[in-house]
């Protein structure tokens, strides 16, 4: 069973477990939180996986951080159930799977949108409204400046992809002309 499989089962136990104590968003703020700590130190990581190093270590040195970042019961349960099954490996897997779940409960989704220049806040508004109605669900946009795609606005809403730069159609046109 491949890691990803894995990682989306873990999430979707941990959301169903969120959504039964009403606690969805401050499970996934720390939840992220300790996801950025994981991926961030190369040092907790190297300890956290370590056969060589006791159980005990590694469980008061997860517990001193989780205490740093204030996490909740359900957050300090899960992270330490997943130390003591050998998945805290999967920890970043697992938060981006949730944060996915989550936004899909919430009726929100994430769209990233690349332009070749920054948009005016007047513009921004227009696009999040209109991908607001395509979709259905409240948006929220994250932009890539890419000056590459030379002009126009790639926009990726999930796995669909809008496409609506001027080096897209350039090459289209190109490709039109080469065939004949």
């Amino acid at each position: 069973m491949s890691q990803g499989v894995i990682a989306r089962r873990y999430a979707k136990a941990l959301i169903n477990l969120a959504e039964k104590g009403n606690d969805l968003e401050n499970t996934g703020e720390h939840l992220s939180k300790m996801a950025e700590v994981y991926t961030d130190s190369a040092e907790l990581r190297e300890v956290l996986s370590d056969t060589k190093i006791s159980t005990e270590l590694k469980q008061n040195v997860l517990k001193a951080i989780l205490g740093k970042i204030n996490a909740p019961a359900l957050v300090d349960t899960f992270c330490r159930y997943l130390l003591a099954k050998r998945r805290i490996i999967l920890l970043p897997s697992i938060e981006s799977a949730f944060n996915l779940l989550l936004q899909e409960k919430l009726g929100r989704i994430e769209a990233r949108v690349t332009v070749a220049h920054e948009l005016p806040k007047a513009t921004v508004d227009k696009l999040e409204q209109s991908i607001s109605k395509y979709s259905g669900k409240e948006v929220a946009i994250s932009i890539t400046i890419d000056p590459a795609i030379i002009g126009g606005i790639v926009t990726r809403i999930g796995s669909v992809v809008i496409d609506g730069s001027i080096h897209t159609q350039l090459n289209q046109l190109r490709q039109t002309i080469i065939r004949g």
